[in-house]
């Protein structure tokens, strides 16, 4: 290689080094957008940014989409400048807003999207940067979730059919059953596309559950629906019904012991059980329904022992 073409090489390689360091002369360190953001708050948009190689800041926009909002130009008089957005998402607070920094107020709907900072440099360069983040903005229900369908009493087996609705939401609230305390079985729940209020853009979650009203639901007494809506991590809140069985709570429903054969026999002439237990080695099926009444199945009662069986 000549010393001509080395020569060439190293003034192309120097040219590009002096355009990199351009390139890099103004740079964008960290953009901050709050979210979630509840309608109607505040919040404060952060743009930071790193002058270097000589190159120093000409302005530094806000967007909202392709929409710009605000303007910081340091060589102007003022220096910041506000412009409207279609549907007036946001109100800038010009006062506490300097640089990158800006605050915004009366936060809507409309402001869910992308926001972009974009910092350009003076002459001759002009050169540009910019950065992106996503805020999103939700709108919370204005009461606790609503629980429809729960009945006076029910009979044990019993379908319990109730829905829980929760209001006038965005983005629509996440709907959980717990049935004392314990997350519904998955198989009891009927799930519903929201509902759509008007054209608010809001909408309300509906949540179905059925299931059949075991014993061993009524082991502490009435069984307790509770139902929670949560949305995103800024909105928690629950409702709770009780549900009443027709049978007395004797200890056998309870999950303890009868204290004698007569409790057994009133039970079992209200309701038909279907009681499995394994003993010796060996199992037994027992079936009493409303036609067993009688003296012959009142003297096979009173043979039974008064310790209880499980109940399923």
């Amino acid at each position: 290689m000549n010393g001509m073409c080395v020569a060439r090489i190293t003034l192309a390689l120097l040219v590009l080094t002096h355009r990199y360091d351009d390139v890099r002369g103004l740079l964008i360190s960290n953009i901050v957008v709050p979210s979630p953001v509840v309608v109607g708050e505040a919040g404060w948009l952060e743009c930071d940014f790193v002058e270097q190689q000589r190159e120093r800041v000409y302005a530094l926009k806000w967007y909202l989409g392709l929409e710009e909002f605000y303007r910081w130009t340091p060589a102007e008089t003022p220096s910041v400048k506000t412009f409207p957005v279609r549907g007036r998402p946001l109100v800038v607070d010009v006062a506490a807003s300097r640089r990158g920094r800006v605050r915004i107020l009366d936060v809507t709907l409309g402001a869910t999207g992308v926001f972009r900072c974009e910092v350009s440099a003076e002459a001759p360069s002009f050169h540009t940067e910019s950065a992106v983040a996503t805020m999103t903005v939700v709108d919370l229900p204005d009461e606790r979730p609503v629980l429809t369908g729960v009945q006076a009493r029910y009979q044990l087996q019993e379908d319990v059919s109730v829905n829980c609705s929760s209001p006038r939401s965005q983005p629509p609230a996440t709907l959980t059953f717990y049935i004392n305390d314990i997350p519904a079985d998955p198989s009891w729940l009927r799930w519903y596309p929201p509902l759509e209020e008007g054209n608010s853009g809001l909408e309300t979650a509906v949540l179905g559950l059925v299931f059949p009203l075991r014993p061993r639901l009524l082991r502490r007494g009435p069984a307790i629906i509770k139902c929670t809506a949560t949305i995103l991590d800024r909105y928690w809140e629950s409702s709770v019904a009780a549900v009443h069985s027709d049978v007395p709570h004797h200890a056998s429903v309870m999950g303890g012991h009868a204290s004698h054969a007569t409790g057994w026999a009133q039970l079992l002439s209200e309701v038909h059980l279907h009681c499995l237990e394994a003993m010796s080695q060996s199992s037994y099926t027992w079936h009493y329904t409303q036609q067993n009444k009688g003296p012959e199945s009142e003297q096979r009662l009173n043979n039974f022992p008064t310790e209880a069986p499980e109940l399923q």
